[in-house]
Parts: C-alpha cells; sequence; structure tokens
C-alpha cells in the first residue's frame, strides 16, 4: 500500500493544476456537507451537551385536543415519575429571566427552576459544591438555593473556588450559593444557554408563575429518563394508560390531556422546531454538491486517463495486473479525495459560526453548541472515502481496459477507448447540469419566499416600535398594586417625548417565545368531537392597538372603564369571528375562557402570531383591568423617530416610578421579529452559496468536455479551417455542442426539480412550489453559464491554424 502512496503523489506532484483544482472542488463539497452534519448533530442529534447517556432521554409533551403543548403540570408530572418500571427518573424545569445582584452591581441573567432530581436524572455533577437534595422542591418559598454555571462562575466571579456558601440576591430576595456545575452542560432548552438553576420550589420568588399545586397550571418543560430496554412505544402505552386514569379521576383538569413521548429531535420547544426543517433541506442540497463534484471530478479524471493511456498500456504490456492498476488509479482518487476532506475540515470550523453569526440580535441567551468532534472527523473521514471510491471507481475501470495494440501504434492519442470516455463524460455533465438546475430552483424558490415573507402583511406595523420587558413580580406587587403600577406606567411612558402611543401587553407576536392560551366554551356553539377550541391570548392595555397598527374591523377598543368591575370584555380576531359566528356580527356575543365569561366588543384584522408562514388562527385579547393574569407585561411604544433612541429615558422613567424595577430588555420590534425570518432567512443565505458553488461546478464540467473536445478535434478543425469553415462557424459548431449537453440536463433536471420542490411547499411563504418565473429563470441562467463556459474553448477552436494542425498530425 505505501508504494501505492508514494507513486500516486508523484503523480499528483507532476500536475500540481489539476491537484489543486480538484482538492478544492472537493473541499467545497466536502466542508459544506461537514457544515451542516455539525449543526444537525450539535442541534438536532446531541442537544443535551454535559449529559450523561442523552439518547436514553426523552421529552413528554402534554397534548389537548391533538394540539401538542410545550408543558406539563407539577402534579401531573409527580403522577407520572410513579412509572417506575418505565422511567429511571421524570424532570421538570422552566427557563426565564432573573436580576442577580451581588452588592451594588445589577445585571439580568438566564437560568431555569427545576425539579430537585434535575441533575440526578441527567447525569450532571457538580464540579464545585452540590446540586439540588432530594426535598428541596416541596416547600414553597423555603429553599433559596442557587447552581451556577461555570462559564457564569468564571466570568462573573472569576472563578472564585470561595464562592460557595455566599449570599447574593435574585429577584430582590437572598440565595445561597451551593454548587457550580460544567461549562458543558448548557440546560434543558435547547439552543439557550442557562446560567444558573434553582430549585422548583422557589418559582415565585425566580420566575414569579406557576403553582406546584395546581394540576392545570402546566408550566414545566417535562424530560424523562427511560430505564435501560424500554423502548418508547413500551413508553407511550404506559403513558396513555396513566393518562386515561388521571382523566377520570380529574375530570375538571385533565380532560382530553394526555403525554406524547417524544425524542428531543422532535421536542416542541427549543431549537429543534426552529432549524429540524432548514437543516434536512440544507444537508439534502450539500449532498447534491457533493454529488456535482464526484461528477466533475469523474471527468477530471476521465480526461486525465485519455492522456495516460501509453503509460497505462505499456504497464499492462509489460505485466502489470489490471486489478493492481485499478488499485493504483483508486489510490490516487481516495488520496484527493482525502485531501480535500482534511481542508473541508478547516472550512467546516469557519463554516460551523455562520450560525452564530447570522442570528438575529435577541433578548435571549443564545448559544448553539455546534463544533468539530471525533464524530465530525469520523463522518468526513467516512464522506472522503466515499465520495473518492465514487468519482475514482468508474475512471480506473475504463482507463485500465486499453485497446493495447491501437494505444502503442497510436502513440497515445484518441483512440477508440477515448470515445468512450467522451461519452461517458458527457453524461457525467449531463448529470451535473441536471442536480445543479434542482438545486438552484430551490434555492430561487427560497430566495423568493424570504423576500416575500420580509414584506408580508404581518396584521400590525413592527416600524419605530420600541419593546421594554419588566419583571415586576419578584418586588412584591399583587395583581391590585400592579394594576396601579402599570396604570402609572402608562401615563408616563405617553408623556414622554417623541411617543405617539403607549400601550402594555402580556406578549408580543412573532418573538422566540410562545403566548400562553386557554380552551374557550362558544355560546351556542356545539363542540363537535375531537374539535380543538384552545386559543392564544394576550393581556393588553387600552391602545394596544393603536400602538401596534393593528385595524379594528369592527367594534371598539379597550378603554379605561373596561375594569374588574365591568363585563368581561374580548375583542377577536377575524378567524375567530368567521369561525364561530360566519356572516354574522360577532360584536356582542358570548364566550368563556378560563376566567370569566366574555363579551365580544371589538374585532381586529389578522395578523401573524407566532411563525411567518403559519395558516390563519384563532386568537384573542382581553383588557388587563379585568385581571393581570401575568404581572410581567411588556411595553410598547409607538414612536416618531428611531425607537432605540428611547430606550434610555424607558428605564429612567422606570426607575423613577419604582427604583426596585428593573427593565430586563430594551429592543426595537424590527429586531424582536426576527425570530420569526431566521428560517427563511438562513436557508437563502445558505442556499444562494451551496447553489453559486454548483453553478461554478457545472460551468467548470461543461468546459472541461468542450475543452477535452477542441483538442481531440484540433486535425478536423484544421481540415475545416483549410475548407473554407468561417470562424463563426466553428463558434457555432463547438457552443451548439455544449447547448446540446446543457438542453438535455435541463430537460432531466426540470422533471427532478419538480418532484423534489414538493418538499418545500410547506416551507416557503407566498411562493407555489412550481413557480413559473423560477423555473424559467433558473434553465435560462445555465444557458447563458454554459454559453460562456464554452466560449472560451470555442474561441480556441476558431484560432486553430490549418497548417499547424495538420503538420502534427
Amino acid at each position: 500500500m505505501l508504494p501505492d502512496l508514494k507513486f500516486a503523489l508523484r503523480q499528483l506532484l507532476k500536475a500540481p493544476g489539476f491537484a489543486a483544482i480538484a482538492v478544492l472542488s472537493l473541499a467545497l463539497g466536502i466542508g459544506a456537507t461537514t457544515t451542516v452534519f455539525c449543526w444537525i448533530q450539535g442541534i438536532l442529534l446531541h442537544p443535551l451537551p454535559g449529559t450523561e447517556r442523552e439518547d436514553e432521554m426523552v421529552v413528554l409533551a402534554t397534548v389537548h385536543d391533538k394540539e401538542v403543548w410545550d408543558t406539563v403540570s407539577l402534579p401531573d408530572l409527580k403522577d407520572y415519575r410513579e412509572l417506575t418500571d418505565i422511567f429511571a427518573g421524570v424532570i421538570g424545569s422552566q427557563i426565564t429571566p432573573a436580576c442577580l445582584t451581588v452588592g451594588d452591581s445589577s445585571e439580568w441573567i438566564y437560568g431555569q427552576v427545576a425539579t430537585a432530581n434535575f441533575f440526578s436524572v441527567l447525569g450532571v455533577r457538580p464540579l464545585l459544591g452540590r446540586t439540588f437534595l432530594p426535598d428541596e422542591d416541596r416547600k414553597p418559598g423555603g429553599n433559596p438555593v442557587l447552581v451556577l454555571s461555570e462559564t457564569f462562575w468564571r466570568r462573573r466571579f472569576d472563578g472564585d473556588p470561595s464562592i460557595l456558601g455566599r449570599n447574593v440576591e435574585l429577584n430582590r430576595h437572598p440565595f445561597t450559593i451551593v454548587g457550580i456545575v460544567s461549562a458543558a452542560f448548557h440546560g434543558t432548552m435547547s439552543g439557550l444557554i442557562c446560567d444558573f438553576w434553582a430549585p422548583a420550589s422557589m418559582h415565585q420568588e425566580v420566575a414569579n408563575f406557576g403553582s406546584l399545586v395546581h394540576r392545570d397550571d402546566r408550566w414545566l418543560h417535562t424530560q424523562a429518563r427511560l430505564r435501560p430496554g424500554v423502548t418508547r412505544a413500551r413508553a407511550q402505552a404506559a403513558v396513555d394508560t396513566l393518562g386515561a386514569r388521571l382523566e377520570q379521576t380529574y375530570p375538571e383538569t385533565n380532560r382530553q390531556i394526555r403525554l406524547r413521548v417524544l425524542t428531543f429531535t422532535q421536542a416542541p420547544y427549543g431549537a429543534q422546531p426552529l432549524f429540524a426543517r432548514v437543516l434536512s433541506i440544507l444537508f439534502a442540497v450539500a449532498a447534491g454538491v457533493l454529488l456535482i463534484v464526484a461528477a466533475n471530478m469523474a471527468n477530471l479524471l476521465l480526461a486525465r486517463a485519455t492522456g495516460r493511456q501509453k503509460e497505462i498500456a505499456i504497464r499492462l504490456a509489460v505485466g502489470s495486473g489490471r486489478v493492481r492498476l485499478i488499485r493504483q488509479l483508486l489510490t490516487e482518487s481516495l488520496l484527493l479525495s482525502l485531501a480535500g476532506g482534511a481542508l473541508g475540515v478547516i472550512l467546516a470550523y469557519w463554516g460551523i459560526d455562520l450560525l452564530r453569526v447570522w442570528m438575529p440580535h435577541t433578548y435571549l441567551p443564545i448559544g448553539i453548541s455546534v463544533h468539530v468532534d471525533g464524530w465530525t472527523m469520523a463522518f468526513t473521514l467516512l464522506v472522503s472515502l466515499v465520495t473518492g471510491t465514487l468519482f475514482g471507481l468508474t475512471p480506473a475501470l475504463r482507463a485500465s481496459k486499453p485497446d493495447l495494440i491501437t494505444t502503442l501504434k497510436e502513440g497515445g492519442r484518441a483512440s477508440g477507448a477515448a470515445g468512450v470516455h467522451h461519452r461517458l463524460r458527457n453524461l457525467l455533465v449531463v448529470t451535473e447540469i441536471a442536480l445543479t438546475l434542482v438545486l438552484l430552483v430551490g434555492a430561487g424558490l427560497c430566495i423568493k419566499s424570504a423576500q416575500r415573507a420580509y414584506h408580508a402583511d404581518l396584521g400590525f406595523d413592527p416600524n419605530h416600535v420600541l419593546l421594554a420587558g419588566l419583571r415586576i413580580g419578584m418586588n412584591g406587587y399583587t395583581e391590585e398594586t400592579g394594576k396601579q403600577f402599570y396604570r402609572r406606567l402608562e401615563e408616563h411612558m405617553a408623556a414622554l417625548p417623541g411617543v405617539e402611543a403607549a400601550a402594555l401587553s402580556s406578549w408580543f407576536p412573532l418573538g422566540f417565545e410562545g403566548g400562553p392560551g386557554h380552551t374557550v366554551t362558544v355560546d351556542g356553539h356545539e363542540r363537535r368531537p375531537g374539535e380543538d377550541t384552545s386559543f392564544q391570548f394576550s393581556i393588553v392595555s387600552p391602545g394596544y392597538f393603536r400602538a401596534m397598527k393593528i385595524p379594528l374591523l369592527a367594534g371598539r377598543d379597550f378603554t379605561d372603564h373596561d375594569d374588574d368591575k365591568a363585563p368581561g370584555a374580548a375583542i377577536i380576531n377575524e378567524t375567530m369571528a368567521k369561525r364561530f359566528w360566519p356572516g354574522q356580527d360577532p360584536i356582542g356575543r358570548k364566550f368563556q375562557d378560563a376566567w370569566r365569561p366574555m363579551t365580544v366588543i371589538g374585532v381586529a384584522k389578522d395578523g401573524k402570531y407566532r411563525f411567518i408562514n403559519e395558516r390563519p388562527r384563532c386568537f384573542f385579547y382581553v383588557p388587563y383591568r379585568q385581571g393581570v393574569w401575568d404581572l410581567n407585561l411588556g411595553v410598547c411604544l409607538r414612536t416618531a423617530g428611531d425607537p432605540a433612541a428611547l430606550a434610555g429615558a424607558v428605564q429612567r422613567e422606570i426607575h423613577q416610578l419604582d427604583p426596585r424595577v428593573e427593565v430586563w430588555t430594551t429592543l426595537p420590534m424590527t429586531d424582536f421579529i426576527k425570530a420569526a425570518f431566521i428560517a427563511p432567512a438562513l436557508a437563502s443565505r445558505l442556499l444562494t452559496w451551496l447553489g453559486l458553488v454548483a453553478l461554478a461546478l457545472a460551468a467548470m464540467g461543461v468546459y472541461g468536455v468542450m475543452a477535452y473536445v477542441v483538442g481531440q478535434r484540433t486535425q478536423e478543425f484544421g481540415v475545416r479551417m483549410a475548407l473554407g469553415a468561417a470562424t463563426a462557424d466553428l463558434l457555432k459548431l463547438v457552443i451548439g455542442e455544449g447547448l446540446v449537453l446543457t438542453a438535455g440536463g435541463v430537460a432531466i433536471g426540470l422533471a427532478l426539480a419538480l418532484l423534489a420542490t414538493r418538499s418545500l411547499a410547506s416551507f416557503l411563504y407566498g411562493v407555489q412550489p412550481f413557480d413559473p418565473a423560477i423555473f424559467v429563470g433558473v434553465p435560462l441562467v445555465l444557458a447563458a453559464v454554459s454559453v460562456l463556459a464554452c466560449w472560451l474553448p470555442a474561441r480556441k477552436a476558431s484560432r486553430v491554424d490549418p497548417l499547424t494542425a495538420l503538420r502534427s498530425e
């Protein structure tokens, strides 16, 4: 084997230009595939870094009326924990921001409140101190302890080992630091990095939401570790049985409530639902680029084999076996592929950071754990070996069967075998063009979809709007005092210079986080079996629709009179009005949610609430003065100028009202809603780059074939010139042959694209999988590139000197 490697290396060093082009092409294809594999591995395959045996972990998600919810109540969680023959442990957690105060310094950090068995079930051991004790999630407010991440400990406390036992304030409440866990562990919310963990018993002090005893308060993201040998199917059967029993025992809170056992890849929260579809598309595209690279490399090797016909014939004539020769040629291919793979890994080191670079600015602690590791190296090695074999085997088989007599007699010039090589090279170019067309059509559809999404009618105007998030529940506010604070805050915000409208809301659309939902009962509507009547809602103040520029299509806005003494009021969207009162006036109609009966006083225009490509969904608004379910409301200000310029003034006004209240985030709404555009933006950017690479490779393929044709037909072109052929005739001849190859590739590619783009239908916004402009424009671009790739060899052919060409023969 070593002699083969040495000989292969010498052969490649004799042709540095060929070797450089080959290695660079392979590096682009393998590097792109490796980069996407790193993203898939970090986001989908290994979403729990720093834990033990994460393949045993599953997600338990509530299903209500066939709709998957994120969370589970603590009483339900404890019941499912009793399935000890199925689960080794069941844990719950909820991510939340909190204000940490050390001395006179305060900062907002993100962490999780979690059940006491959180770390033990995950297999996360402390670097220093301890984690939670078994009984530290039972007594409400009775266990003020914190576990910090190593990263935050080193950044905030300079890695001081004496930190254990130190008292700090979290949300103005005293806590004691009891442990430090490894920086490798980020928490259980994939895509976010947590700085601290507190016991679930401290949920009111840390998060100011959730309940330890109410079965209908579903606030915990829940995971479980399967016992060895237990399958998900068996776990699902056990969970279904217990769910049915809980429904019978607690019909008021658990009617039609079930849990679904999911893998972390299927989790309805975290980075998985955001990136799963995008990454699957990108991986398919990267694999397509790699196939184009392989076809291009096979073409190059076929051309190289034609030039080495005499060498190969001599080696066979003196007794070298065919198997030995194939092994030698494959060694050269594999050496090129491994060199391209090594360079591809280097490119992947740079490429994996593109996710972080292109992530929008957000208030959340985004942290995608993606890196090149042993699995990545093994994947790259496998891809390199498969690719090298794929593009090297056919040229090696072809080259090892020359016509010895003809080849030796003609001195290595074109022979019958060359014709076979030429037909094979044409077939490879047609394949390249077809694959390139499919990739470019997909890229074009995604780019057009992203452009349509950016200009979509959102149902509100995000421009010139500033958002500010508050957490006043941690400062001891009650529902009544909270309403008083927010009423004064509205007045102060509206009085700020440059503010055109000010309002409050418990939730804003198109952010990273989903909004709350309630099941409603509509008067006069008989609910069908399996019908979902659980809808998202938002608690808002009067003036919210003006501040957000949401048109009211009927009825009126909320006023100060819509308080807890007035009848329950609600504003519904168009979809809800059409669903329950089609063709009727919905004003004055009544429905009941979890709080109280409500009367419809207005109809607002439909909007985009969670995703940019979502179907129209029911949504309703309730006035915060009739009951603040969530004390942590946000402020939205419509401004005359740059909204970011008012951030400082907003914080000063809030501190004047109450110095204890901290603003945990301020950002323009145009930045806030970028969360909804991550998937289409990422897909369009990466598909653009991959499409351009594929286009360049296809152009190289066409150029290589036509350059080879011109080189092999020099005598023919000399004869044509001698017989009076004009330069334009030769140009037409060569370019025409290139366009025939292009037409064949385009025809096959269009058929493949019609099949492949159907899988993009749910991903696209405002664009059909068969978009005439894309399906016409891409072939025209390919034709133009092919003409350019053919023109250079054609130009060379038109400059052939007839005498020189005939004399050389």
